[in-house]
């Protein structure tokens, strides 16, 4: 393992996502228990519980999705990269982020898109619109795609190694 790892712009900005994907989550495990006790032990479903639930969790979800991409968290098949040199393993490194990069900005900009269509469209208790829903795909998407435009740089400097399959469960392990 290297030393202390000094945190960059990139790593800051999500760690504090993360906290806001953890708080988030927070909110949701209170609402759906809430939900759950409210209906089940006083027999008084909380009507708004439905929607805030539908609202938060693709937020959770693609917020978190962001912290995957930054720490390499995603599944990948590296047994073929493996076996290749050094040298290429870097190249196909660089172009697998380049086809992540091109299916972010494909889904960045699909759901600004079907958010502009869905922009009308009211949840009928909270008087939310619908396009918060498609909102969290278009940003998460987004902040993906800086992050693999970055990573891409790094690579291409050669500041960014290819992560070994090793490294990768030591990272799994947490170093323990």
């Amino acid at each position: 393992m290297s030393a202390v790892h000094k945190k960059i712009w990139i790593d800051r900005i999500v760690d504090v996502l993360d906290l806001i994907a953890s708080v988030m989550m927070v909110v949701l495990t209170a609402v759906v228990f809430g939900e759950v006790l409210s209906r089940y032990v006083f027999d008084l479903p909380l009507v708004f519980s439905n929607e805030l639930t539908l609202l938060l969790f693709p937020w959770v979800i693609f917020i978190a999705a962001i912290s995957v991409t930054k720490n390499e968290g995603h599944l990948s098949i590296n047994f073929f990269r493996n076996l290749m040199p050094k040298a290429v393993q870097r190249w196909v490194f660089a172009f697998s982020k380049l086809v992540m990069l091109f299916f972010s900005v494909y889904m960045s900009f699909s759901a600004y898109r079907m958010g502009e269509n869905t922009a009308s469209q009211v949840m009928p208790v909270l008087r939310i619109s619908k396009t918060w829903l498609i909102t969290s795909v278009s940003v998460s998407f987004a902040v993906i795609s800086l992050i693999l435009i970055y990573q891409f740089v790094m690579i291409v400097l050669g500041k960014l190694e290819v992560p070994d399959e090793e490294e990768m469960l030591d990272d799994l392990d947490h170093g323990n």
